[in-house]
């Protein structure tokens, strides 16, 4: 008797590539001051200046491998697509990474004997809302701290009072002229997402039964998109906008849900193989959970 197991999987992040049940995504806000402005083409049309706010995010999964050829000393981690971004917003501009991407490299140089450093660069960037592509978002922090102890992602956000280097260097460029803004980093937060419920749970199923699924959001979401996939297809029975349906808060708890109809469907689909199913909001938080599905024999 044959068994037919299903797992419906989504990435931390962002959609995320089914990893270890011990992953975790790292989330982390920061605000920064811009410290230099070179921008000889008038790209940014004097929206940028020194001393103006910065807001910034990154996001990375902490089941990346460690792709440096002697990982003992060092961190070489490209994540997986879906599984980090980066985005910073400096008044009515927002330089950020495409999604999916997996043009985000993160670097980790451990302090071990001497200075740390800690590296993102995204070199895979929206162009802005006018048209000037963003060629890379370059994010470089340098010293001894909570960052750099040894070559693994942290899972913290940095601390910066001993970190004497601590910018992102954000350059572009149009049929004007190339630019480049760098920021100073001044403060940090780690974001923990509120949990996420899928409905049904894992569990066996009777051959040929038929369910619908659910997923619960935290409270007060705005959902942008939902998507699942296997093996990269795309399953349009798990996907919003289209099959699903956002379904409005209920009641004090204020927590909206999708609702995918006929859900069993999807268990035909290349058995046995992980499912990702993404959900972002339009803010860019996005949230994930893992269920496994199985027929009984």
């Amino acid at each position: 008797m044959k068994r037919t197991l299903l797992l419906l999987s989504g990435l931390l992040l962002s959609a995320f590539v089914s990893g270890p049940a011990f992953a975790e995504q790292v989330r982390v806000r920061l605000t920064a001051r811009v410290s230099e402005v070179i921008d000889s083409g008038s790209t940014l049309a004097g929206k940028v200046i020194v001393g103006q706010r910065v807001n910034g995010l990154y996001v990375y999964n902490t089941n990346t491998p460690n792709k440096a050829q002697n990982p003992a000393s060092f961190g070489d981690y490209r994540p997986y697509a879906n599984e980090a971004r980066v985005r910073f917003a400096i008044g009515s501009l927002v330089f950020e990474s495409m999604q999916p991407t997996q043009g985000i490299e993160i670097y980790v140089n451990p302090q071990t004997f001497g200075q740390g450093q800690f590296t993102i660069v995204s070199t895979e960037n929206k162009p802005l809302a006018n048209g000037p592509q963003v060629q890379q978002i370059f994010m470089v922090i340098s010293g001894h701290g909570n960052l750099t102890p040894t070559v693994a992602l942290p899972k913290v956000a940095p601390d910066f009072q001993n970190y004497w280097t601590r910018e992102v260097t954000i350059t572009g460029a149009s049929s004007g002229g190339q630019y480049t803004i760098r920021a100073q980093l001044e403060a940090s937060e780690l974001l923990t997402p509120d949990a996420i419920t899928v409905s049904p749970a894992s569990g066996t199923f009777a051959p040929n039964q038929r369910f619908d699924a659910a997923m619960i959001l935290p409270r007060n979401s705005v959902v942008a998109t939902a998507r699942a996939t296997v093996n990269g297809i795309e399953l349009w029975p798990l996907s919003y906008p289209g099959p699903c349906l956002l379904q409005p808060q209920a009641g004090s708890t204020g927590k909206p849900s999708l609702w995918c109809p006929s859900a069993e469907s999807v268990m035909t689909i290349m058995p046995g193989a992980p499912i990702v199913w993404n959900v972002e909001l339009t803010d860019g938080t996005v949230y994930t959970e893992t269920v496994t599905w199985e027929r009984a024999p």
